[in-house]
């Protein structure tokens, strides 16, 4: 099983049981789910329940690895912040390499604002390029969801215009190895 992802202020480790409360919590409310899903939005409290579990069960079965699910937490108070994934794109979409490993994160409103899904997001880049050695890594963000965009904006991410991701127009981004090794001008 891949170990924990450290940064200054996160760990980030596979999703375990007792992650369940957490997970539907931050599956339940409207903002932050206002920009997952296909369609966004928050599911029925029994499908909800349903994803939280099944993420569970595919990251102690170790389904994904070395990729999968991660559980956000602070690192020296273990507060639950949110979820982090890097896993396959689905195969069928308007994506130019289907081995491309997607990055997600998404994280509780109580988290918002302080650098935190920069953070976390970073550690999943580190993880999939430098770890893993992947060519590169890719994000699917919704249009209009410009917090998102800003985070991997801020990692290097190189927007490519819209893509069909899960029957939505989605805008695609690109992270290659390469890219992210180079400097990069701080603004």
């Amino acid at each position: 099983m891949t170990p924990a992802l450290e940064t200054p202020r996160l760990r980030l480790r596979r999703l375990v049981a007792a992650d369940l409360a957490d997970l539907v919590a931050l599956d339940s409310d409207p903002e932050v789910m206002r920009y997952v899903g296909s369609p966004a939005g928050v599911k029925t409290a029994a499908e909800t329940a349903e994803r939280a579990g099944g993420r569970i069960a595919e990251s102690e079965r170790g389904l994904h690895e070395p990729l999968g699910f991660w559980r956000i937490e602070g690192r020296g108070d273990l507060a639950f912040y949110g979820l982090g994934a890097l896993l396959r794109m689905p195969e069928g979409d308007d994506v130019p390499a289907v081995a491309d490993v997607e990055i997600a994160y998404r994280l509780a409103r109580t988290a918002w604002g302080r650098g935190l899904a920069t953070e976390a997001a970073g550690a999943l880049v580190t993880h999939a390029l430098r770890t893993l050695a992947l060519p590169r890594v890719v994000a699917v963000t919704y249009p209009d969801n410009h917090a998102s965009q800003r985070v991997l904006d801020k990692l290097g991410f190189e927007r490519r215009g819209l893509t069909e991701y899960k029957g939505v127009r989605a805008t695609y981004h690109v992270l290659t190895r390469e890219a992210w090794a180079a400097p990069r001008r701080q603004d």
